[in-house]
């Protein structure tokens, strides 16, 4: 298990990680749930990046607040009694304290539950830092699996050719395409989503193969597959806060 960083601001501790990117040229910094991230380029030290979230403390607080406030991105604590949802189906938690040292996660499909055990000795703050880097990974797989059968399907159905698919921890896109290399990224949190859903994000990346706008003409190639794509466009905008956690 790994251990979280934390930056205190007046009474909140607030989870941090540092991450450095090659193409980044400026430091920047976002939340993605309840966590702070902070891009740096490779010569930017991690001295230098947490000096750059001390000077920004104010900005960094008021960023805090307004996301906690926000009915739609209330954050999940992974405790027994909350939801979890998988291939649009709500299960229920079950959390539950263990004498060991490991974080276990299991999905009961029969009884639509998803069973977390962690050990008893962890703080609030590693317990979720901890089960989160679980469900991702949970996430990641069960989203690769389905897209290994679900894209190739759609670029038969569609005759649109694509040369391969990636798996990212989005949390803003669903997707994205670079029709150039015909290739496409895809939030590991799809799985989260009813299947009909997931099918039209895929189908609306390959006809970006074609189209790389959001041109009538894009549009109505994407309609020819999926005819109820503006109702499931909707559906999409009014729900996304499912996938956050």
């Amino acid at each position: 298990m790994q251990k979280q960083q934390y930056i205190t601001i007046k009474d909140q501790n607030i989870p941090i990680v540092i991450r450095t990117y090659k193409t980044s040229r400026h430091l920047k910094m976002y939340f993605k749930a309840n966590i702070l991230y902070v891009s740096k380029p490779k010569y930017v030290s991690v001295k230098k990046a947490l000096e750059f979230v001390e000077e920004n403390k104010k900005e960094i607080y008021v960023m805090f607040l307004k996301l906690n406030s926000n009915e739609n991105s209330k954050i999940k604590k992974w405790n027994t009694g909350e939801s979890f949802f998988l291939k649009g189906e709500e299960y229920s938690i079950n959390a539950k304290e263990i004498s060991g040292n490991k974080i276990n996660l299991q999905i009961d499909n029969e009884k639509k539950e998803l069973i977390i055990t962690y050990p008893k000795n962890l703080t609030e703050e590693e317990k979720k830092y901890n089960i989160d880097r679980g469900i991702k990974k949970l996430l990641r797989y069960h989203t690769e699996i389905f897209l290994e059968n679900r894209v190739p399907y759609w670029s038969k159905i569609t005759n649109i050719q694509y040369k391969q698919f990636k798996v990212n921890d989005a949390t803003s896109k669903y997707g994205s395409c670079m029709p150039s290399t015909k290739v496409m990224h895809f939030s590991s949190r799809l799985i989260m989503l009813p299947e009909d859903k997931i099918d039209a994000i895929i189908v609306h990346e390959l006809c970006h193969m074609i189209h790389p706008n959001h041109s009538k003409n894009f549009y109505s190639l994407v309609k020819e597959y999926i005819p109820n794509y503006d109702e499931i466009n909707k559906w999409l905008k009014a729900n996304g806060k499912i996938i956050l956690f």
